[in-house]
């Protein structure tokens, strides 16, 4: 995790520089959709590439469904706008342009939440995870991002299938594999455009916990993120791998 200008990681991150488009979908604790916003996030660097200028517009639902390849139509209901010098404590960066960034420390009195920012080639896949005071996770928002002037598409709902068997870990030696069993899955929530994570409904006090994501955006590569925290509430580690077969 970087806690201030890591000039690796912080190059890493302009991999997601440019403009986005794509849909919010806020879900239930049931999978059941909520509500869905249509958005524009517009990641720019200064020409001495610090800082980094971040714009998001979100528009209202609509009936019907638009392109996502296309701004949608009328005033956005919600903009922000934000500029960084330098990547925040609770943020990663990978190799791959990928991130995660979350809580450092849940307490009695902080609400936990973590994200998942997946990026390969065109695409972007983000998940947000939320759980409100009690410890219960509350909210899920799925973010499904297409770079402007692309051809990108969604990937295919995720399925245990898609994952069972020999994967080749790409930051292991060469050479070394893992692999997957149904029984690893059968915990996981599968999501739309190839995602899936795996947290606790409920956060118990004094329990380690991990929080984790994957997104298989393509046959043949997996990419995983995990947050893993002590009996204490604290982040202990961010653990990432690519893998492919």
């Amino acid at each position: 995790m970087g806690t201030g200008l890591n000039v690796d990681e912080w190059e890493l991150l302009q991999r997601n520089v440019g403009e986005w488009r794509g849909w919010f979908d806020s879900l239930d604790r049931s999978l059941q959709r909520t509500k869905r916003q249509p958005s524009l996030l517009t990641l720019e660097p200064a020409p001495s590439g610090v800082p980094l200028h971040l714009t998001l517009l979100l528009w209202p639902e609509v009936e019907g469904a638009s392109s996502l390849h296309q701004t949608p139509i009328g005033e956005p209901e919600k903009r922000i706008v934000q500029r960084f010098m330098r990547l925040d404590p609770d943020m990663g960066v990978f190799g791959t342009g990928s991130f995660s960034r979350g809580t450092l420390h849940r307490s009695t009195w902080t609400k936990l939440y973590a994200e998942f920012g997946f990026l390969h080639g065109q695409r972007r896949h983000r998940l947000v995870l939320l759980w409100d005071g009690s410890g219960q996770l509350d909210r899920i928002v799925l973010i499904r991002e297409f770079l402007a002037g692309s051809s990108a598409v969604e990937c295919p709902p995720l399925e245990a299938d898609q994952l069972i068997g020999d994967w080749r870990c790409e930051a292991l030696l060469p050479g070394d594999e893992i692999h997957l069993a149904e029984d690893d899955l059968h915990q996981w929530i599968f999501l739309p455009d190839g995602g899936a994570f795996l947290a606790p409904a409920q956060i118990e006090p004094h329990q380690p916990f991990s929080i984790e994501a994957l997104w298989l955006s393509s046959p043949t590569r997996l990419e995983r993120i995990a947050r893993r925290y002590s009996e204490h509430g604290a982040l202990k580690s961010v653990d990432h791998q690519l893998l492919s077969r």
